[in-house]
């Protein structure tokens, strides 16, 4: 029957994803410079692509952990240069890499105007946090690429006009909300719900990919807090902490984990994207290899919820909203469609030992960042696969 159908091809999907993270381990075992964060910046080199880490802390950590991965293969390079042989027992071609790091101012009122002043405090984004890659190969050949972090604490849309340069976005929205408060309130920024935050993000990134080719959002799993509590989640008040109990995954293939954030993703995606939302209809789950994606259209221009075009309206950043204006074709001249990937991570990151003192944020364990960014490689090269 077709539930019967439906498991079975969700148990290959699975095994397909397991190989496949089997096959990156392998190469890994017999090549020293051949790992998933050296793959991810060889993709982003080939293909002129910048990845744009937007988030809180937690994204912070997740570009260092990336820079650092990195700086260890320079390290060896330097040590080992001489020793090192590839799959073949030859001397393998990678000569030298080199790691930049430079932090870009950012001008609100430059960008927006004078009505723009307001845009400040300990939350707000001051500069942009770059990494620079540059690849040398024994042949003489150089590449570089690089990636970014856009610190996004609550939901700032003022933000967003800063990423044109960003070819792939990874996104998430989480730690800086009311975990058990109804809806799941942002302490900032107006009480904003979670739910509403996310459409907002979401409208961000349909209309990012909108916008050009070849362009990639991509939206990050919360990662699991260890505090001494029932889910894990931070209580104010109470014993701050750390458990080293790991808490309940519903689906480590897929790194849902128990936590409120997780949960809130899952209803929005589900109600919003993948036809079931109020713009379309018939409610439907997009899945591929074990590997999330979702098929949203959103109306850009909408004020239902906080929308970069609602934020420019309210703050009569009038220059920011002549992009929005339709064409001659009508009424549906806003609506923009495009895919979300899902980088879940959760069930990597669900490890109470290696938590720093204040059970959100992680040490630097680089296998686990590594397992992380073999994930991403293999949602974009899949992604990539079906255009």
């Amino acid at each position: 029957d077709s539930v019967g159908s439906s498991k079975n091809n969700n148990n290959i999907m699975q095994q397909n994803q397991q190989q496949e993270e089997q096959q990156h381990h392998q190469q890994q075992n017999h090549n020293p410079y051949n790992t998933p964060s050296m793959k991810l910046i060889q993709r982003l080199s080939k293909r002129n692509e910048t990845l744009c880490f937007a988030g809180d802390s937690i994204d912070s950590q997740i570009h260092d952990a990336l820079s650092n991965n990195l700086r260890r293969i320079q390290l060896l390079l330097q040590n080992n240069i001489n020793n090192l042989k590839n799959n073949h027992g030859q001397q393998q071609l990678l000569a030298r890499i080199t790691v930049d790091e430079r932090e870009i101012a950012v001008d609100y009122v430059k960008e927006y105007g004078d009505g723009a002043e307001w845009i400040k405090g300990w939350m707000v984004m001051t500069a942009i946090k770059e990494t620079s890659v540059t690849v040398e190969w024994r042949d003489g050949s150089r590449s570089t690429s690089r990636f970014q972090f856009f610190k996004t604490y609550g939901y700032p849309p003022w933000n967003f006009e800063f990423m044109n340069e960003c070819t792939i976005v990874s996104f998430n929205l989480g730690l800086h909300y009311n975990a058990r408060a109804p809806g799941i309130p942002n302490g900032y920024y107006g009480q904003h719900t979670l739910s509403d935050d996310i459409r907002g993000a979401i409208t961000f990134l349909m209309d990012f990919v909108a916008a050009k080719e070849n362009r990639i959002a991509v939206w990050r799993s919360a990662l699991p807090q260890h505090f001494s509590t029932f889910d894990g989640h931070h209580e104010k008040g109470k014993d701050v902490n750390c458990s080293l109990n790991p808490l309940k995954l519903i689906n480590s293939t897929r790194g849902q984990v128990i936590q409120n954030y997780n949960k809130a993703y899952e209803e929005v995606f589900s109600s919003f994207c993948d036809n079931g939302g109020n713009l379309l209809q018939n409610k439907t789950l997009s899945s591929s290899c074990g590997r999330r994606e979702h098929d949203c259209t959103v109306n850009r221009t909408s004020v239902d919820y906080p929308t970069p075009y609602k934020f420019f309206s309210d703050n009569n950043f009038t220059r920011h909203m002549e992009r929005f204006r339709g064409g001659d074709d009508g009424k549906d001249s806003n609506l923009v469609t495009g895919k979300i990937l899902r980088w879940n991570i959760a069930d990597l990151f669900d490890v109470g030992q290696w938590h720093i003192s204040d059970c959100s944020h992680y040490c630097y364990v680089p296998p686990l960042y590594e397992a992380a960014f073999e994930r991403l490689l293999l949602l974009l090269d899949h992604h990539s696969k079906t255009l």
